[in-house]
């Protein structure tokens, strides 16, 4: 037997419980467990057990006894405080399904459907065709006092209530149970559960002798068990605890390409996981410890059992224990130095001594010669113990000098809290020549991670649960094996540094005594550490990015979801990368929904003129101001266009003056407000929808300059030719009203205003008293936009754009009362500051819109009104908008390279239907109008109105 090194032991398998073997559901005792089904704790009071010739599983000591029992009294698993599934969480949530492919999820075969949920909350933990079986009946064993007068009658209900669950149960998972193990659910799996804890519920009574901590193991093993017949992989409470879950690890490719040293009790590599070499005493297989931190790291997804963070990683592993579970620091050395030679990148150890959080011992190991020249790049993590003690001792670190790749991980529980029995790392310090420099304190190098009844495979095929710090750094050593498989030029120190600087704090703010530098979150650490400090490549040119964000307009991608942003961000002396969706940083819409903003629009009092029902939002209050000779002054009013976003400070109408020669024709209009409807010169389109370039097709490149001031004159070129020319301005503020407070609010951080200004020329033609012909020119500039389009950040269009638009136009007055207006545009679009840059439009855009529109007053009376529209609205018919940056090119040595990507503009061709109808109601004093709006084709995007919207408007006049 090895020399015992001060109790130096595989300190962590705390708590052993609910052993699962395939094809059963049903767990076996073995000579460690009592026969009441109470399980063993190998650190309590002044027992020792690793000390001398006790077996550290030896004696009848009761891991959920006293103060320190985590479900203890009316607190369980399924109720009250502690709830592992609890909030929102979708583990499965996204594009990439874990479980995609023969074995689909629905009809009888569902894990958690029904009406029975003894795990609490709003759990979803499988997304889409899996419901949430854990259902109605939550915690509903509670507290009975054996000696109440009523205590027969309440077990009895209770006996009735189990009951029900496995009726529930079978009726879901019957017929999979029976598929798979050729028994009887009910006598196989239901009878053995409950003769397990002794219950009998043919005999109400028996219930009493349940402790509260058997009540949570049965609840437990009735959870993993129905989990076993699936065909899924068991969640677990502590995926949504670290922000873990299957669909982010296959994104990243699930650690492919990293190797894990494990040193740790040697294990069968038959448990599907990717053991490349083991060392060390290679025939001891009969304790199950080395087999569950190993599944924690890398099991597969495989659809049985447990499921490991980095399911790419591979594993070296050594195992320096004997028979009797002891080891030396010797064995633990050469152990090390075995693992490192072998080309581990992090090595997980879950082994020290009792009462150390870290023990003087490490340093001369990580210190030794052979394992520095080897390992100077190879990341330590070192479960912190399970005494429940805080080290007050420093450690002499002088022989290592170092404490960037090492990371120690304690323990937390379900609501993440300190775990009782977890080590903490005090205000202890690794100190180089006696000194402790700034960083080299303990808790700078200290993580928890959930280590409570974790879900770890029992070495035999089947799954167990377990707890101690030993299963809580699995977690952190598999989230380096992310970490590093994505950036794999990252060096230990760097993978330390993301891990510790993404920790979620717990305790007191900041690093702290006794959760270090916090809770494991492992998306965060996949994901950029500060957003105020990624920067942009172009060639040479970084580009600071505070920022980042979009607001589409009419800037229509093939496929946004797949263009990307490449962003950086600088670690230590190197970098990392993140590709960002165009759809991540996209902002749709404004303050009203689509189909709310049309039904505002269309059924307001504005819209419809009470003179004969014109359909026009262009009525106006006029006050004349001065009248001499032919020369006349007037004031002008009306409302505003209701999807104007108009913020505080700015009028609440519309304003202008009108100065004309009642002789000549010639007129000059001054004013604030809808230049677009104001310059048309089409009566037909009278309504602020046509000449909007999200719903309307009447020149809609005017229309984006449409809001602000604008300006415009006109004469007779010809008895029946008119010639006019118009100025109009936009300036909006990218801002979201608060819809219950009013309050103001960036879309963008950062984000200025949108600007743009038009200048347009028309000329009408009457060609006789039934027909008209129009056409016009528009120039458009956006001064940091792009077809109402703006971003920011790398996504700037800096120095703006530029539009020429042609539009033609007719209107006609046609048979059975019929008036028809049509109206065309054909838009070409370049890039004036931004090309050279990172974006840039190399072949510029051309875009087309048209809207046909007719009326018909008198329908189905003398007064009432239909109104019926075919519209496209602005629509990219070519154009392509080019990408640039560096981008890495060798994910093992992070080469950068100058790429150019082409993102295709365009998309599917929008149109649409839009019917108004109006008629008076009780003479005259009110009217009933219709309105709806259909989408024919297209996927529409930006503020697009889609799908379909109706609504009807019963108004009066008072």
């Amino acid at each position: 037997m090895k020399k015992l090194l001060r109790n130096t032991v595989a300190g962590s398998a705390l708590i052993a419980l609910t052993t699962f073997a395939a094809p059963l559901a049903l767990a076996n005792d073995d000579e460690d467990r009592d026969t009441s089904g109470q399980f063993l704790l190998p650190y309590y009071g002044d027992i020792n057990p690793f000390h001398g010739d006790i077996n550290p599983f030896h004696g009848d000591i009761n891991p959920f006894y006293g103060d320190i029992s985590p479900f203890w009294g009316d607190i369980e698993p399924f109720w009250g405080d502690i709830e592992p599934f609890h909030g929102d969480i979708h583990p499965f949530y996204g594009d990439i399904d874990p479980f995609w492919g023969d074995p689909e999820f629905f009809g009888d075969i569902e894990p958690f459907y029904g009406d029975i949920e003894p795990f609490w909350g709003d759990i979803q933990p499988f997304w889409g065709d899996i419901g949430p079986y854990w259902g109605d009946i939550v915690g509903f064993w509670r507290e009975i006092d054996p000696n109440s007068a009523d205590a027969a009658a309440q077990y009895a209900t209770l006996a009735e209530q189990i009951d029900a669950m496995f009726v529930e149960a079978e009726a879901v998972f019957g017929e999979a149970f029976t598929a798979k193990t050729g028994l009887n659910f009910r006598d196989a799996f239901m009878a053995e559960l409950l003769a397990r804890y002794g219950m009998d519920l043919s005999d109400p009574d028996s219930l009493a002798n349940v402790t509260s901590s058997q009540r949570s193991y049965f609840f437990l093993a009735f959870y993993d068990g129905l989990m076993s017949y699936t065909g899924i992989d068991h969640v677990d409470h502590w995926m949504p605890l670290v922000n873990w879950s299957p669909a982010l690890s296959q994104t990243v490719d699930g650690g492919h390409g990293v190797t894990i040293g494990l040193l740790d009790f040697a294990f069968s590599s038959d448990e599907a996981l990717n053991v490349r070499r083991s060392y060390g005493s290679q025939n001891y297989f009969n304790f199950n410890h080395g087999a569950a931190v190993a599944s924690l790291i890398n099991a597969p997804l495989d659809g049985e059992g447990v499921m490991g963070v980095a399911p790419g990683a591979a594993l070296v592993t050594y195992n320096p224990f004997d028979e009797t579970l002891s080891t030396n620091w010797q064995e633990v050395r050469d152990g090390v130095q075995r693992l490192v030679w072998n080309g581990a990148e992090v090595v997980n150890m879950s082994l020290g001594v009792r009462g150390w959080t870290l023990p003087q011992e490490w340093a001369d190991v990580m210190g030794d010669l052979r394992i520095s020249l080897r390992g100077y790049d190879t990341l330590y993590v070192v479960a912190a113990g399970n005494d429940g003690s805080t080290q007050t001792t420093d450690i002499n670190w002088t022989r290592v000098g170092d404490v960037s790749n090492l990371i120690v991980v304690g323990s937390v529980n379900p609501r993440g809290e300190i775990s009782y029995f977890s080590n903490r790392p005090g205000n202890a310090c690794l100190t180089v020549f006696g000194r402790c420099r700034e960083g080299f304190r303990l808790m700078d190098r200290f993580l928890v991670a959930p280590g409570e009844l974790l879900l770890v495979s029992d070495g035999e095929g089947g799954i167990t649960r377990l707890s101690g710090t030993s299963f809580a750094a699995p977690l952190v050593s598999g989230a380096a094996a992310l970490v590093m498989g994505h950036w794999g030029w990252l060096e230990s120190r760097d993978v330390a540094d993301v891990l510790l600087l993404s920790a979620r704090d717990l305790g007191a703010p900041g690093t702290d005594a006794v959760y270090g530098r916090g809770l494991l979150d492992i998306d965060a650490a996949m994901s950029p550490l500060d957003d105020d400090n990624l920067f942009a490549l172009n060639g040479n040119e970084r580009q600071s990015v505070s920022l980042l964000g979009l607001v589409p307009g009419k800037l229509n991608f093939h496929s946004r979801g797949e263009n990307t942003v490449v962003l950086y961000e600088a670690i230590n002396d190197t970098f990392r990368d993140f590709e960002v969706s165009l759809d991540d940083v996209t902002v749709e819409g404004d303050d009203q929904t689509n189909e709310e903003a049309s039904v505002t629009t269309y059924l307001t009092e504005r819209l419809f003129g009470r003179a004969g029902f014109a359909f026009s939002d262009t009525s106006e209050i006029s006050r004349t101001m001065s009248i001499r000779g032919n020369l006349q002054i007037s004031a002008v009013a009306s409302r505003l266009d209701p999807r104007d976003h108009r913020t505080s400070g700015e009028l609440g109408f519309q304003a202008g003056v009108v100065i004309a020669d009642t002789s000549s024709g010639r007129e000059v209009r001054l004013g604030a407000g809808e230049g677009a409807l104001a310059l048309n010169g089409q009566d037909g389109f009278g309504l602020f929808s046509d000449h909007r370039p999200e719903t309307g097709g009447v020149n809609p490149v005017l229309g984006f300059a449409s809001g602000g001031a604008y300006a415009m004159t006109g004469f007779q070129l010809a008895e029946n030719t008119r010639l006019s020319f118009g100025f109009s301005g936009n300036h909006e503020e990218r801002v979201f009203v608060m819809p219950l407070t009013g309050e103001e609010r960036p879309i963008f951080d950062g984000m200025g205003a949108y600007e743009a200004a038009a200048l347009v020329t028309n000329v009408t033609h009457t060609v006789s008293d039934r027909v008209s012909v129009q056409a016009s020119y528009t120039y458009l500039r956006e001064d940091a936009g792009l077809l109402g389009a703006q971003g920011s950040g790398p996504l700037a269009f800096d120095g703006g754009s530029e539009t020429d638009a042609l539009t033609v136009g007719t209107e006609a007055a046609l048979p059975f009362a019929l008036m028809l207006s049509t109206s065309a545009t054909l838009a070409r679009t370049r890039s004036t500051g931004f090309d050279g840059g990172i974006l840039s439009l190399p072949d510029g855009i051309t875009a087309t819109a048209f809207q046909v529109t007719a009326r018909r007053d008198g329908v189905l009376g003398d007064h009432d009104a239909l109104r019926v529209s075919l519209i496209q609205p602005l629509h990219i018919e070519a154009g392509t908008m080019e990408y640039s940056s560096a981008r890495v090119i060798d994910r093992e040595t992070g080469e950068l390279a100058d790429q150019t990507d082409s993102w295709a503009l365009g998309g599917e061709r929008p149109l649409f239907a839009e019917l108004l109808y109006v008629t008076p109601v009780l003479g005259g004093a009110g009217d009933i109008s219709v309105f709806t709006r259909a989408e024919l084709s297209g996927d529409a995007t930006g503020q697009d109105v889609g799908g379909v919207a109706t609504g009807v408007r019963l108004g009066f006049d008072f």
